[in-house]
């Protein structure tokens, strides 16, 4: 695999008012994100957040045990509802969020949508979190999109290596020079297949190990085809920082995403 910073540099910026920008169109994808102090938030801090969700997502996260879990899902959400209140000319609070499952076809849980009451949305999402980072991904309305950040911690690698590596992709990590370009290869490769999966709306009830991504021959990108017939995504790494490995990924059935436009921002 070749070295996965290819995005185009972070810049940092403010999150738009509510109605002062237009949602991504045709191929554009567009990422926001922000490192933010989990576990010691000042408590303003959490209640400007906690003034931006729902009633029902601010119960969810209530009830996260550690602060630093309960910080991480306030900042998300908190984060995706102000960027799309910046499209839909909303206030934060009012941002209506659904959720669908595509293995059970069911509302209620999965992969998180936009709800407009209307079937025609007008952009679609996705959201992760790890450690101290948080990121929404944004896409044009029909373009299934999944994001993931993983933030370098220590990580058990032999009891995950099963579950999210096949033989080759854990051989071609063990193959790095050095033991810090393993395990940064190896975040890479897992945000990889988590965004894979998130962005056809199966999440892990498909096998991560069965996700194998495959480098473009041509351009910064690479694909992979889903196990059970859940489709071809295609996708980009993320350069954020060195200490994070994320990348995004489009539902498609052939091509390469354009590289996305990638905005930093701080959330108070």
């Amino acid at each position: 695999m070749p070295e996965a910073q290819i995005s185009p540099e972070p810049v940092l910026t403010a999150i738009p008012s509510p109605g002062t920008h237009p949602a991504p169109a045709g191929p554009a994808l567009e990422i926001w994100w922000s490192r933010v102090d989990v576990g010691n938030f000042p408590d303003p801090l959490r209640d400007r957040l906690a003034a931006d969700l729902d009633p029902d997502r601010l119960a969810k996260v209530g009830r996260y045990r550690r602060p630093a879990d309960r910080d991480r899902g306030l900042a998300a959400h908190s984060l995706l509802r102000r960027v799309l209140a910046g499209i839909t000319g909303t206030e934060a609070a009012r941002v209506r969020l659904g959720s669908f499952c595509v293995p059970c076809g069911e509302y209620g849980h999965g992969k998180p949508f936009l709800d407009t009451g209307d079937e025609a949305r007008p952009v679609e999402i996705n959201l992760s979190h790890s450690g101290e980072v948080v990121i929404a991904a944004l896409a044009a309305p029909g373009v299934q999109v999944g994001v993931d950040a993983e933030q370098g911690r220590t990580v058990d690698w032999n009891t995950m290596r099963s579950s999210i590596f096949a033989d080759q992709e854990w051989a071609a990590t063990e193959r790095r020079s050095s033991l810090r370009e393993q395990e940064y290869r190896r975040l890479v490769t897992w945000s990889r297949k988590e965004s894979s999966v998130k962005a056809s709306g199966h999440g892990l009830s498909l096998p991560l190990r069965d996700v194998v991504t495959v480098d473009s021959p041509v351009g910064p990108s690479w694909s992979a085809v889903l196990p059970g017939g859940a489709g071809r995504v295609a996708g980009i790494d993320l350069e954020l920082a060195p200490d994070i490995a994320a990348a995004v990924a489009v539902l498609r059935d052939q091509g390469w995403p354009d590289p996305p436009v990638v905005r930093r921002v701080e959330i108070g």
